[in-house]
């Protein structure tokens, strides 16, 4: 009979083998006493609430298994704010990937002893609160504004174009709020990439534009599905910015729930709208993983921990 013989731990690797599981036991325990209490319950809850009846006078909720939350998402109102939002952010998704794509490999390929400074360009409008930045853009988009003034002086336009109170300023502050989520995770990306990679592109012939789209491209595609990520998910719910800049008149979904929630007094249709919202959204995202491949998406929750962590 053939006899197998396994090492055996030494006692001091043994005793580190120990430790290390038991560091992993207790952040297992650590995370789920944060993951539990902050995120599982508070899903549970709105599903409770989204099967639940309210009374409309007095405001108190019956639970129970009921679907007329869920029957009132056929509202016309609620579909038409939920195809604006999607059109809205997706939009300005494709937007900030356009404007945020050269930004980012210019910092990461040719910015050189500038990338630094590049970089705190691209963090500085963090440093102001959300609202004021957005509370900004009311004063550049106002018809007496200097965008409006700058297109009068230039005669591209004859009278001022309505820039605030509508879909375009919406899209334009979502664009300008979420626009260094883009950058970040592209930037990311391309930086790993080896320089002699493309070096050795362009030694066996290849052009630009080549090296461009067979190299730089394809393996920035990780980053670019990151950045995609992190500014249409919150984009799909943005309250803030529809508020301000589209003054109450251009309502989003994220409005409506709002609105669900407090004036309406119907806690089980907003929690029905937020729960269709989140899994529309996940929805959106792992079409885009499945069409993107395994690793690339690998690749992409990497980029997007290194930014968002």
């Amino acid at each position: 009979m053939l006899t197998a013989d396994y090492p055996t731990l030494s006692p001091a690797r043994s005793r580190r083998r120990r430790r290390r599981e038991a560091f992993a036991q207790l952040n297992l325990c650590l995370a789920l006493l944060l993951i539990v209490p902050f995120f599982v319950l508070p899903a549970l809850g709105v599903i409770l609430y989204s099967f639940g009846t309210q009374d409309p006078n007095t405001g108190a909720i019956r639970f129970g298994w009921t679907t007329s939350a869920w029957q009132g998402l056929n509202d016309p109102i609620i579909i038409d704010a939920f195809l604006r939002s999607v059109a809205l952010s997706t939009f300005a998704t494709a937007a900030c990937a356009v404007l945020g794509f050269p930004f980012a490999y210019f910092l990461a390929r040719h910015a050189g002893r500038f990338r630094n400074a590049g970089l705190v360009l691209v963090i500085a409008p963090f440093w102001v609160s959300f609202i004021v930045r957005t509370y900004a853009w009311l004063a550049l988009l106002d018809n007496a504004g200097p965008i409006n003034r700058a297109l009068l002086a230039a005669r591209l336009v004859r009278s001022p174009l309505p820039l605030e109170n509508n879909s375009v300023g919406i899209a334009i502050g979502i664009i300008y709020d979420y626009l260094p989520l883009m950058i970040f995770p592209v930037y990311v990306v391309l930086q790993r990439i080896p320089d002699s990679v493309v070096e050795s592109a362009y030694d066996l012939g290849a052009s630009r534009l080549s090296v461009f789209r067979r190299i730089l491209l394809p393996l920035s595609l990780p980053g670019l599905l990151a950045g995609c990520v992190l500014v249409w998910i919150p984009a799909l719910g943005e309250y803030v910015i529809p508020t301000i800049l589209g003054g109450g008149k251009t309502l989003m979904i994220g409005n409506l729930i709002s609105l669900r929630f407090t004036a309406a007094l119907e806690w089980p249709l907003g929690a029905a709208m937020s729960l269709g919202l989140m899994a529309f959204a996940v929805a959106g995202v792992g079409v885009a993983v499945a069409a993107l491949g395994r690793d690339r998406a690998a690749g992409a929750l990497a980029a997007g921990r290194e930014v968002t962590g």
